[in-house]
């Protein structure tokens, strides 16, 4: 098969079989399936899927337990402005969305370091990663037992029975970033560099503004559509672009290539 065929096949078979557990959902209710988006970001992963999870919360579930414990609803903050585009267009209550990235490798297509930063953009952009395999390539993963080292959710297709299997589950859900810290890494970071006189609350608070930010623009580049920025962003971006950025980053390197000019490879062996 090529690509499209794979991809057809697959969703043929989420449809099919609504009780699957390739995706790792087990909430009460029905579930359907969206194309959303085909080569998504600039053609670096094959295509977009939403799906729709009916009696999955309620306004009077979402209390700060329940968000806490879903990495999903996070995902309403974290990259709301995709969620609220699908929400308008397919008429989808938005707590009932869950958005995956999908990268298809065919038995035709050449696995290769490409995919390493396929599933690296696909984390960056949606907090997660699928990866779909054809059979050649399935069959490959299992007898190398590299599978597990993937952090990817990657699901193999099998020939013989014309099913999808899972061969590697990957649970976790980048939803808050690397940019949202918490406040004793805060603290530590700081402490480390001698930094003091610093509102720590204000601080971890502007670094989740500027993620979210950097995430509406992401998603506009993914869906070309507009995205429209809260009154308390656009303030934020106007007192951000007023800072006059003194860091030097070659001077920053030539200073570090100066510090261990005098470290010899044999300091290092013992």
């Amino acid at each position: 098969m090529n690509e499209i065929q794979l991809k057809k096949r697959f969703l043929q078979y989420l449809n099919n079989n609504p009780k699957n557990n390739l995706l790792s959902f087990d909430y009460n209710g029905n579930f359907k399936y969206l194309e959303v988006k085909n080569e998504a970001l600039n053609r670096k992963f094959d295509f977009v899927l939403a799906i729709v999870i009916t009696n999955r919360f309620s306004p009077k579930t979402l209390t700060t337990n329940a968000i806490e414990l879903d990495d999903n609803l996070k995902n309403l903050y974290t990259r709301g402005i995709l969620f609220k585009r699908i929400s308008e267009k397919y008429k989808i209550k938005i707590q009932n969305l869950v958005i995956l990235p999908i990268e298809i490798k065919s038995n035709k297509d050449k696995l290769d370091d490409r995919l390493g930063n396929q599933i690296i953009n696909a984390i960056l952009s949606f907090g997660r990663s699928i990866v779909i395999l054809d059979s050649n390539h399935a069959s490959h993963m299992n007898k190398s037992k590299v599978v597990k080292l993937f952090p990817s959710t990657l699901i193999g297709y099998d020939d013989l029975t014309n099913d999808f299997v899972l061969l590697n589950r990957f649970n976790r859900i980048i939803a808050d970033s690397l940019l949202n810290i918490s406040k004793l890494d805060i603290i530590r970071t700081l402490g480390i560099n001698n930094i003091d006189k610093v509102n720590l609350s204000r601080f971890q608070k502007n670094l989740k503004t500027l993620q979210s930010i950097n995430q509406k623009i992401i998603f506009n580049q993914v869906f070309s559509t507009d995205y429209f920025l809260l009154d308390e962003e656009i303030n934020f971006i106007q007192q951000f672009s007023s800072i006059d950025h003194k860091i030097n980053i070659k001077k920053e390197i030539l200073k570090s290539v100066k510090e261990s000019r005098d470290f010899k490879i044999t300091d290092f062996i013992t």
